[in-house]
């Protein structure tokens, strides 16, 4: 029986530990019915020397019956990573090289000599491990920028099996690569993958760009192909989520002639109708006696944020332009209020430490500025408690007008790492979702707020023109962070906005949402993975492994 083995970074073993990132509980939600093997770090830091001798990876098979009544088996592969691929691999060329590159942030790489060494040899360990598992009728598909080159290594080790790669970051333009000296190799271990997928079609243009300055002298033809039919699921019917066409490229590359190379954009999407589900008790009856003309809206209103802290994520640019709000506006001092969840990450790197100690200081600095004569502002960094959604003890559904003024303060933190249901409860209860990345592949916060949105009265969804997320989401309120200006009136307009067009924006969104959801995107992105491809596998010139390293 076929398996469809996925590689990532980071693995979400099933339990009830909530996690930061996006990628691991998307990732979670698509394995159910499938016959899975999911490998990766399992989070844990060997202090050694040796790593060769240290990364033993273990196995944890767990039975599934929960989709169409199918039996089905997901295994769990884990390793830790010794304390010098932790600090080379992870912290140093993924997480200060790539990241900041591919976030065209150039003035934030940071990279030591040994550190693209350490990444490189990361990649091979686990194309070795797959090399140990791998059946001939398995698939692999690989998530995000970690294994830019972990096909290039199963390729030498003679792994002829179908491999895809989704990028799941955006994908940075020709000349923050060319800023790059490994460019042309990761570019050209990129190449040895079947399927590359971007988020948008703007990654997909700078990804063909790309590919085709670096190896320009291995392009034998390109061509723009039409997307193929659901070959897995041939009864059903999903809405493809990406262009009908796809840019292929025939290469000739030193392990593989005449490869065949599909690049393609697969907006990732999310799970509606889970998300409606969590807060479906939550949901109640709506009139419209407080819009009584359908225009005016109390300046009692919450608006909600979620972001992991990282420098993209625009949370500064945020508090800045709410703060200029504020005092622009003083009749919502003392009323509206701001509920930030960021969760810290990567506090090893002294950038996100710097960003982490300036986010606690603009808030307690705001907080400070507009303090309210009722209450005496503490500083918190807790404000949401998980057993119910409160903050700063009062529970975020039970908010009335009398309650946000006794315990008003600008902006409500938290850093607790909450549940996906105790976060979607407070999407729900808040009047405005507000995404204000800098740069972001896709920012699945925008998504989930407006599923978890209440149809007969939803809140309104602030987004960044820069998040990949805007590509697909025109009928929210689109701001640039950059400018201070157009998120001010980005704000007055959310707050301010009729019944009406809340409801006929919030329609439009959701209805892209149920067409491009999480099991749409993990379909389009496996119709092509799964495609017989055109070359002959016996034209592989496998290479030894040494000379690979």
């Amino acid at each position: 029986m076929s398996r469809l083995i996925i590689l990532s970074n980071r693995v979400k073993m099933p339990d009830n530990t909530p996690m930061a990132g996006g990628l691991a509980v998307a990732l979670q939600d698509i394995l159910t019915g499938n016959a899975v093997v999911w490998m990766g770090w399992n989070g844990d830091i060997i202090n050694s020397t040796d790593d060769c001798k240290t990364n033993d990876f273990s196995s944890h098979a767990i039975a599934s019956t929960e989709m169409q009544g199918a039996d089905s088996e997901v295994t769990y592969i884990t390793t830790a990573l010794t304390t010098r691929q932790y600090q080379h691999f992870y912290c140093g060329f993924a997480n200060n090289v790539l990241w900041p590159l591919l976030h065209e942030q150039t003035d934030l790489v940071n990279q030591a000599p040994e550190d693209y060494v350490g990444y490189q040899a990361v990649n091979y360990m686990f194309a070795k491990q797959l090399q140990n598992i791998i059946r001939p009728d398995d698939v692999i598909w690989v998530h995000d920028y970690h294994f830019l080159s972990v096909a290039y290594y199963c390729r030498t080790l003679g792994i002829n099996n179908r491999i895809g790669f989704f990028l799941h970051i955006p994908f940075a333009p020709l000349p923050f690569w060319q800023s790059l000296t490994q460019s042309p190799e990761l570019i050209k271990h990129l190449a040895h993958y079947d399927v590359l997928g971007t988020q948008t079609q703007q990654d997909r243009a700078h990804c063909f760009a790309v590919f085709q300055h670096y190896l320009k002298d291995s392009l034998v033809e390109k061509s723009f192909s039409e997307s193929p039919i659901n070959i897995l699921h041939p009864c059903q019917n999903f809405f493809r989520a990406h262009n009908n066409s796809g840019t292929q490229l025939m290469l000739n590359l030193d392990l593989r002639v005449s490869h065949h190379l599909t690049i393609n954009a697969y907006p990732i999407g999310v799970n509606v109708e889970k998300i409606q589900q969590q807060v479906s008790h939550l949901f109640l009856p709506f009139t419209q006696y407080t819009q009584q003309n359908d225009t005016v809206k109390s300046a009692t209103q919450r608006i909600i944020a979620a972001d992991r802290i990282d420098y993209s994520k625009g949370l500064l640019e945020r508090f800045s332009a709410y703060r200029e709000f504020l005092q622009q506006y003083p009749v919502y001092q003392d009323q509206l209020q701001l509920l930030q969840i960021a969760c810290p990450s990567r506090l090893d790197l002294s950038t996100y430490q710097s960003l982490h100690k300036s986010i606690r200081q603009a808030v307690n600095n705001i907080n400070q500025h507009f303090l309210s004569s009722e209450r005496p502002y503490e500083s918190q960094t807790n404000a949401f408690k998980a057993n119910g959604l409160e903050t700063d003890g009062v529970a975020a559904d039970a908010f009335t007008s009398d309650d946000l003024i006794k315990h008003w303060q600008a902006i409500a933190y938290s850093e607790k790492v909450l549940s996906h249901e105790t976060v979607m409860a407070a999407f729900h209860h808040s009047d405005i979702g507000w995404v204000n990345s800098i740069k972001d592949g896709m920012n699945l916060v925008a998504k989930e707020y407006i599923a978890a949105q209440n149809p007969d009265n939803p809140g309104v969804l602030l987004l960044s023109r820069y998040a990949g997320a805007a590509e697909q989401m025109q009928a929210a309120l689109i701001i640039d962070p950059h400018q201070p200006k157009s998120i001010i009136k980005g704000l007055k307009t959310a707050l301010t906005m009729p019944l009406g067009e809340r409801k006929s924006r919030y329609q439009v969104l959701l209805q892209g949402l149920q067409q491009n959801n999480l099991l749409a995107w993990q379909q389009s992105f496996l119709d092509d993975l799964y495609l017989e491809d055109s070359y002959d596998s016996k034209k592989y010139q496998t290479d030894s492994v040494s000379a690979a390293l």
